[in-house]
């Protein structure tokens, strides 16, 4: 690996939570958590761009860890072994994410679960495949990621856009007959991709996108004057507007959209479809409500998967407050590495990437011998299984994962709504 320009780090060692006036951070602890014969793994995110978000996914990550720790840890050749995790800040900078990557080959530390962004997560896979190092993402949804010649060292616990983009187009057109539509992204890698795939797909399918409009991902919103944007995607009448952004944008977007004159002058008001990441609590919570009745949704995490429900609940007693979207897939990546060392004997990356689809997503992997599913915080039973040299087939705080020959994951789409104020699922699509 060629030396890069060094970039200042902030590391993150989560050794407790400190909750203080509704705003959770991670703080350091200077009495640091000493752990036996540890296996490190980074956790890695764009912590500087979305600090309170990023932080509650660590705090996934965090969760994971101790439930495996609690229980045992892992078995290694026969050596007990610990997960330490090292949470590092990539920033949201592409270039800080490499410098990253070449910091922690340094350390030799080649176990790499994240980043956050798509913007940043590309730079640092094929850093990984150079240095033979195994990342799996929780939240970078890109898929450019799905294209890369990664040798199989890239990884990612949440599906890809191109899942998310194309059940999207399918369900507005095929399912509802919706046949003219708009697409609101902010102007980054995620949602240029995103709204790419959507648009491709609506028209292939006999729609007709009217107007696919950006919006700047650098400012303040609550100050930034959308009437551009508005009346581009207004200017004539459609049945649904895609709206690709993060949940921590989408109630300023639906209270511009509600207060803009165009859309009040539109004899039917189009729905909304929300992409995946967009918490329903966060509509319901901050979101115009004049709004609600026309908002749909997609997400890879429901709560009616009964193993979510469980995490939530974990996590909220431990931490003390819910968990944001992305969170429950930082979890699962933790379980999946400490379920492929596990089967495959081993910390090299270069071997147990040759376990990930065994542990999660087994169906028809050895039809001879009964695989065993293992659900949230079951780490000691999974654990007794592998060992004994059984299969198990986890499945998550985020699903079914089903991890596909890309690496990729195809768990359970839900597409909800609301009704009378209360979240809904509408549909699923499952492998």
């Amino acid at each position: 690996m060629s030396k890069l320009k060094r970039y200042k780090i902030f590391v993150f060692i989560i050794g407790f939570v400190v909750f203080m006036s509704s705003c959770e951070k991670l703080t350091e602890d200077f009495n640091k958590k000493q752990y036996k014969n540890p296996v490190k793994i980074a956790v890695v995110g764009d912590v500087s761009m979305l600090r309170e978000q990023v932080e509650n996914m660590f705090f996934g990550a965090q969760l994971a860890m101790e439930e495996i720790n609690q229980k045992g840890g892992l078995v290694i050749n026969g050596e007990k072994r610990e997960i330490e995790l090292i949470f590092k800040n990539s920033g949201g900078n592409p270039e800080l994410g490499v410098d990253l990557i070449y910091e922690l080959y340094e350390q030799n530390i080649n176990l790499i679960i994240g980043p956050t962004f798509s913007s940043v997560a590309v730079e640092m896979a094929e850093e990984c495949v150079k240095n033979n190092m195994l990342m799996m993402s929780y939240a970078a949804t890109t898929p450019e990621i799905t294209l890369l010649d990664d040798n199989d060292l890239i990884w990612r616990t949440c599906p890809s856009d191109y899942t998310f983009g194309t059940i999207s187009a399918e369900y507005c057109v095929d399912t509802l007959q919706l046949n003219n539509a708009a697409i609101l992204f902010r102007n980054d890698r995620f949602g240029t991709g995103l709204s790419t795939i959507i648009k491709d797909m609506f028209t292939e399918l006999g729609g007709n996108v009217k107007a696919n409009v950006s919006f700047p991902n650098e400012v303040n919103l609550n100050t930034y004057d959308f009437e551009y944007e508005m009346s581009t995607i207004f200017n004539s009448e459609i049945d649904v507007l895609f709206i690709v952004a993060f949940n921590s944008e989408i109630a300023v977007l639906t209270h511009r959209i509600f207060n803009n004159s165009k859309y009040q002058s539109l004899n039917k008001k189009p729905y909304i479809f929300v992409n995946d990441g967009i918490l329903p609590e966060e509509i319901l919570t901050n979101g115009n409500p004049e709004l609600i009745d026309d908002i749909l949704g997609i997400s890879s995490t429901n709560e009616g998967n009964p193993n979510y429900a469980l995490y939530k609940n974990n996590y909220k007693s431990r931490f003390g407050f819910l968990p944001a979207t992305y969170s429950e897939h930082a979890y699962d990546a933790v379980y999946c590495l400490a379920y492929a060392m596990l089967k495959g004997n081993t910390t090299n990356p270069l071997q147990i990437k040759q376990y990930l689809r065994e542990i999660s997503g087994v169906d028809d992997y050895d039809p001879n011998n009964d695989v065993i599913k293992i659900n949230v915080n079951e780490f000691d039973v999974g654990k007794n299984i592998l060992l004994k040299g059984r299969s198990i087939n986890y499945e998550g705080a985020s699903g079914p994962i089903n991890f596909d020959i890309n690496g990729d994951p195809f768990p359970k789409i839900v597409i909800w709504s609301f009704e009378n104020n209360q979240y809904i699922e509408l549909t699923h699509f499952e492998k």
